[in-house]
């Protein structure tokens, strides 16, 4: 190999390492950029992000300021009058607004056995059996009556809750409830008179039921028909007490006494 040949060897060697140098150089230098701008990214993309909920602590922050504030001028007039503000804020409603057109809002006061338990609630609808005591005329003693006299009557209110359900381990452990009901004038002269004369028990009614019925009033013989017709059975009952006829004043025969005998409910 002469010397040319060498030279020329040379300069490729030469030319080979100066280019993997080259390559070398410019890799990093790209990894370095590339390095460099992804960490200005990240950074860029922190600043956005953590900005909006440094202001939002910020906002916190004035607020909580704000509150103690208020606080500490409560605490210096006695908490008073932020209590009644608290207080006239809840809205209340209107009983006046709930009772339907015709009818009159009227209270009753009844033990809580005789109300269902006390598992009633505004809006439920109910009938009302009364145990009255009938004065006799003839005799002057009393007879007791029971008598279904309202039905399908609505409830407005149980003491002072007027739309809220439940409640019902309070309305059990009282002794007496204030029902407020829906009634028509009529009816609520007639409550009052059976209030007066005896003893009120309440029957719920299921939402679907709104129909009334004739019934007659519940006695021995009323009983003994019902247990005839339902069960076969024949219900031995007390007599009825002798009853004495008025007579006339223009007629001077003697009076005579009757009996009348009932059995099964049926006159014999």
């Amino acid at each position: 190999m002469n010397l040319e040949n060498k030279k020329q060897i040379m300069i490729v060697l030469l030319a080979i390492g100066l280019g993997l140098v080259a390559a070398i150089l410019t890799g990093n230098h790209i990894k370095n950029s590339i390095q460099q701008e992804t960490a200005r990214l990240s950074a860029e993309y922190e600043n956005k992000k953590i900005r909006p909920l440094v202001k939002e602590i910020e906002v916190l922050r004035e607020e909580m300021k704000k509150l103690a504030n208020q606080q500490a001028a409560v605490a210096r007039q006695g908490g008073a009058q932020p209590a009644k503000a608290a207080e006239s804020a809840i809205p209340k409603s209107s009983l006046a607004l709930r009772t339907p057109a015709g009818k009159r809002a009227y209270t009753i006061r009844i033990d809580s056995l005789s109300a269902v338990g006390g598992l009633v609630n505004p809006g439920d609808y109910v009938d009302f059996i009364a145990q009255m005591n009938v004065p006799d005329p003839l005799t002057a003693r009393t007879d007791k009556v029971t008598s279904v006299v309202f039905q399908n009557v609505q409830i407005l209110a149980v003491g002072t809750n007027l739309q809220s359900p439940g409640g019902y381990e309070k309305q059990q452990q009282a002794r007496s409830l204030d029902i407020t009901l829906a009634l028509s004038p009529e009816e609520a002269g007639l409550m009052t008179f059976v209030q007066t004369n005896g003893k009120l028990q309440m029957v719920l009614r299921a939402p679907s039921e709104t129909k009334t019925e004739a019934l007659q009033s519940s006695d021995w013989g009323a009983l003994a028909d019902y247990v005839y017709q339902k069960q076969g059975t024949e219900l031995t009952i007390p007599r009825s007490r002798a009853m004495i006829e008025p007579v006339p004043t223009s007629t001077r025969e003697e009076v005579k006494p009757f009996i009348q005998i009932y059995q099964g409910g049926r006159e014999q």
